[in-house]
């Protein structure tokens, strides 16, 4: 072979081999490509679905989570309400407390006025008693002292009555003897 054909054949047959190279290539790239593409869409689709479910539980928890925040919410409110209550009750219920020791402080002080006064009465009461019993007493004594001197007197009384009588007598019995004397 001459130098010049081999520098047409080799080329030649190089071509064909890249031809039958490049045609094999070609025939299964398509396929490779779209089975490249089908998978790579197939991994964008798994992707995307799991990111889409993904993103229904976050959103789903976000509103559970909404939800339990909103009912932490409502029951710290309900709480603060009832604690805000509870002092307001207390604070009633000590100023109720308040009032009413010292409405029994100035009831006892009242009542110990009263019963300072009652105490006076008492002896007052049992002072007039002892002076009425002493009273009594000395009345009694003065009656009976006072019904013997009456007794007494009427027996003085008596005697000088009867000593006036006597004396009349005399004087009338001295004045008829003088009468007959005369």
């Amino acid at each position: 072979m001459k130098r010049t054909k081999v520098y047409f054949l080799v080329p030649i047959v190089a071509l064909v081999l890249f031809y039958a190279y490049y045609w094999n290539f070609m025939s299964d790239y398509d396929a490779k490509q779209a089975a490249a593409a089908a998978v790579v869409k197939a991994k964008r689709i798994e992707r995307l679905n799991v990111e889409a479910q993904m993103r229904e539980k976050a959103i789903q928890e976000a509103i559970d989570e909404q939800k339990i925040r909103k009912q932490q919410k409502i029951d710290r409110d309900a709480l603060e309400r009832k604690q805000k209550d509870d002092k307001e009750n207390a604070i009633l219920i000590r100023d109720k407390a308040d009032q009413d020791a010292q409405k029994l402080g100035r009831q006892v002080d009242r009542l110990q006025i009263e019963v300072k006064t009652a105490k006076e009465e008492i002896e007052r009461i049992e002072t007039e008693n002892k002076r009425a019993l002493e009273q009594e007493a000395f009345l009694k004594t003065y009656v009976t002292a006072a019904v013997e001197n009456r007794d007494k007197l009427t027996q003085v009384l008596t005697k000088i009555d009867a000593a006036e009588k006597a004396a009349a007598k005399a004087a009338l019995e001295a004045a008829a003897a003088a009468a007959k004397k005369s």
